[in-house]
């Protein structure tokens, strides 16, 4: 296959000494006219050159008048930049966007985990405009079974230029339905019993009865006896049955916390000074603009994304601009009152986060005054749960329905 041909025209007298010199060197030329002094032909271009050279060592300067086949339109493209800058640039956006998410689809219709679900892949990165050879797709999916209870299991899967995550959401048991181990209800407090609700299990406390952490209250062990009396005397059948035990056993204990504050601390002050960076973004690269980066402490107030879209895509290249506010660490001395106030804080964020399944009936606080700081120490009185599960296993020569043991009375009624 060609790429076209070139037709020449060469002036001079005496063409025959340029003619021979074709046939030595077995050139091969199409459309050969002769005028006095004007010699016209047609070379094909992967001869050109050896053409031109022939040419100027006989002595004569051939000139192009004209191109033919594909060498034509090469030369025409080759007249047009835009052209040519336009299909580069058609070229690398396909093969961009052949690697970058566009679109993110969610196998689910509870908007709820949808919500979790996106909001878990923007703080991971994987949004649109993310170059996908970058993202590890089975972290992503740990990430996601990890960070939403909702999610049993997570698959993430390629589409063109998106994703899809197919989930399946988790499914709550119905409520006094439980499967698995027998174990006891044993209490994980101090205090008294004062509500019970038992849907499986034997009882081991009454309503009132105070308990020690670790006692059980009720057990997965459940033991029936049956007597029965023959001409020997009575015969006591003992069945054991082991269960799952099941219910709330509720009541009131007592905790107590200290929290400490020293008087000597340190503190995050913010100086005023705020500074800007800037960076070049192409594909996944970040290039800064600014040559010296800032000396001190700094975090981030504010970031923003400059990018280019066309037809609603957005464009693998921008400006991000992030701006900076300055901190210093200071230490700082507080004074009773203050070392004090931030002590009951302490408390405070305690009860917030750790007391909000129970009920404070009662609180009291002491504080305790040191050279190095103050000591806040609270007792709560709290009414909630006192009993968690605890597995055991049954002994493997036991039969797991059932336990018969036969007990026989030596007395009978003879000898009364």
């Amino acid at each position: 296959m060609t790429l076209g041909s070139i037709e020449y025209n060469i002036y001079g007298e005496n063409f025959s000494r340029l003619l021979s010199a074709f046939t030595k060197e077995k050139l091969i030329y199409s459309t050969l006219h002769e005028t006095d002094d004007c010699l016209t032909l047609t070379i094909s271009f992967e001869h050109s050159f050896q053409f031109e050279k022939i040419c100027r060592k006989e002595g004569f300067e051939p000139k192009r008048i004209a191109y033919h086949g594909m060498l034509k339109f090469y030369r025409s493209i080759f007249k047009r930049p835009g052209l040519i800058i336009g299909a580069v640039l058609s070229v690398l956006l396909m093969a961009y966007y052949s690697n970058v998410i566009l679109t993110i689809t969610v196998d689910t219709d509870n908007d709820v985990v949808y919500g979790k679900v996106i909001d878990v892949l923007n703080s991971d990165g994987v949004k649109a405009g993310a170059y996908l050879p970058d993202i590890d797709l089975v972290l992503e999916e740990r990430s996601l079974k990890r960070q939403i209870d909702e999610v049993a299991w997570a698959g993430i899967s390629r589409t063109g230029s998106g994703i899809a995550v197919d989930i399946i959401e988790t499914i709550e048991p119905d409520r006094g339905v439980t499967v698995g181990m027998p174990c006891h209800l044993v209490a994980c407090e101090d205090g008294v019993i004062e509500e019970i609700e038992l849907i499986d299990g034997q009882l081991m406390k009454c309503l009132g009865s105070g308990v020690t952490k670790g006692d059980i209250v009720v057990s997965g062990k459940i033991v029936s006896e049956e007597s029965e009396w023959s001409e020997k005397g009575e015969v006591v059948t003992s069945k054991t049955r082991y269960v799952r035990s099941i219910g709330k056993i509720r009541g009131t204990f007592i905790r107590t916390m200290v929290f400490e504050q020293p008087f000597d601390t340190e503190e995050k002050v913010l100086t005023g000074k705020k500074k800007k960076l800037s960076y070049l973004e192409i594909f996944s690269a970040r290039i800064p603009l600014s040559a010296k980066i800032p000396e001190g402490y700094f975090e981030t107030e504010k970031e923003e994304k400059h990018f280019p879209e066309i037809c609603g895509f957005m464009l693998p290249m921008g400006f991000t601009e992030i701006n900076l506010r300055e901190f210093d660490i200071r230490s700082q001395i507080l004074d009773k009152d203050e070392a004090l106030s931030r002590a009951e804080k302490s408390a405070y964020r305690y009860e917030q986060n750790f007391l909000t399944n129970y009920e404070i009936r009662n609180r009291t606080a002491e504080s305790d005054f040191t050279e190095d700081g103050v000591r806040l120490t609270v007792t709560y009185e709290l009414y909630g749960d006192l009993c968690k599960e605890s597995d055991f296993f049954i002994p493997k020569y036991i039969v797991p329905e059932l336990e018969i043991v036969q007990k026989e009375n030596v007395q009978d009624s003879e000898n009364y």
